[in-house]
C-alpha cells in the first residue's frame, strides 16, 4: 500500500501533544499516513490561511476561528471537535500598564497576531462581556506571541489575549501582568480539513482522528503525563496538573449541532459571520461518525 502524506498543522502547544506522540509512536506510519506536522506559532489566523492555499491539509483551529473562515469561503470542513472543553484566555497587558479589567474604550487597543485569529475574535467576545463595542482601528497586529511580548512592553495601552497556562511562565516573571481571563463559550478547538482532502481519503481522514483522539485519551489517563507536559512546554508541573485535569480531548467525532449554532450565533451577533451560511453547512458529513472508545 502507498503510504499517504497529509500535511497538518497546529499551535506548538500542550493541546497537541497527542499529535505529537502518535507521530513519535510511529501510529500513522503504521496506518499508511505519514503526518508531515507544522507547528503554527502565529495561531489561527495563519492555518486558515494555510488551507485556503493548500500549504495545508487539516488543520486544528480554534472554534470560532475556523467557522468565522468557512463561513467565508474557506474550502473546508470541521471533522469533529477536538477538545471539548472550553479554552481559558489570559487577558494581558504589560508589566508596567495601568491598565486592569475595568477598562473603557477610549483607553484601550488590543494586539493579535492577526485578523480573523483567535485573539482578534476573543477580543470581540471579551469586550462584548464588558459592554463596549470595538471597531477594527483598534487592533495591532503582533503575528505571534513574541511579537506581543514586544508590544506589550512598549505600549501601556495594549491588551492581548492567549492561552493562560502558555503565558503563565511570562507571568511568573513579571513580563506578563495577567488583568483578566475569559473563558470561551464553547468547545476550544476543532479539526478541520480541505474538501479535497475529505473527497480524496475519506477513511484515512477518519483513521487519523480516530489515532489522535486514542493517544489524547492515553495522555489523560498517563501517571507521568503532568511531567511530560511540563518538559515540554515549560509549564510548572503544578499548573501542567491544573491544565489537564480540566481539558477535556474528544473521544468521537460527533457534533453536536446546537453547540455549533450556538457558536454562530454569536459570532453573527457580533457582525462576525455573514448569517448566509448555515452551521451545518460548514460540517463534513454525518456518516463519518465513528466511536473511538
Amino acid at each position: 500500500m502507498k503510504e499517504v502524506t497529509i500535511r497538518c498543522s497546529g499551535v506548538p502547544e500542550h493541546f497537541n501533544l497527542p499529535w505529537k506522540l502518535a507521530i513519535e509512536k510511529g501510529r500513522f506510519e503504521a496506518s499508511g499516513i505519514h503526518i508531515d506536522w507544522v507547528d503554527a506559532a502565529s495561531g489561527t489566523g495563519a492555518m486558515c490561511q494555510d488551507l485556503r492555499n493548500g500549504k495545508t491539509d487539516m488543520a486544528i483551529l480554534l472554534t470560532e476561528g475556523a467557522l468565522r473562515d468557512i463561513d467565508n469561503g474557506n474550502p473546508s470542513k470541521i471533522c469533529s471537535f477536538y477538545v471539548n472543553s472550553p479554552l481559558v484566555w489570559g487577558v494581558h497587558a504589560g508589566s508596567h500598564s495601568h491598565l486592569s479589567n475595568d477598562f473603557v474604550q477610549s483607553q484601550v487597543r488590543f494586539a493579535i497576531s492577526r485578523f480573523t485569529s483567535g485573539s482578534h475574535l476573543m477580543a470581540y467576545v471579551y469586550a462584548r462581556q464588558k459592554g463596549i463595542a470595538l471597531s477594527e482601528d483598534q487592533f495591532d497586529v503582533v503575528n505571534d506571541l513574541d511579537g506581543a511580548r514586544r508590544s506589550l512592553n512598549t505600549h501601556a495601552n495594549l491588551l492581548f489575549l492567549w492561552e493562560k497556562f502558555t503565558t503563565k511562565p511570562l507571568v511568573d516573571l513579571g513580563e506578563f501582568k495577567r488583568v483578566d481571563e475569559c473563558p470561551t463559550p464553547w468547545p476550544a478547538f476543532v479539526v478541520v480539513a480541505r474538501e479535497s482532502l475529505l473527497q480524496n481519503h475519506p477513511e484515512l481522514v477518519k483513521k487519523v482522528i480516530s489515532i489522535v483522539q486514542q493517544e489524547a485519551g492515553w495522555l489523560k489517563e498517563h501517571p507521568k503525563a503532568t511531567q511530560m507536559i511540563s518538559e515540554r512546554y515549560g509549564i510548572e508541573q503544578s499548573d501542567a496538573a491544573n491544565w489537564l485535569s480540566s481539558v477535556e480531548w474528544s473521544a468521537n467525532t460527533h457534533i453536536d449541532k446546537e453547540v455549533l449554532k450556538g457558536v454562530f450565533d454569536t459570532l453573527h451577533n457580533m457582525g462576525l459571520v455573514s448569517g448566509t451560511t448555515s452551521p451545518e453547512s460548514t460540517v463534513w458529513r454525518e456518516e463519518h461518525e465513528i466511536e473511538v472508545f
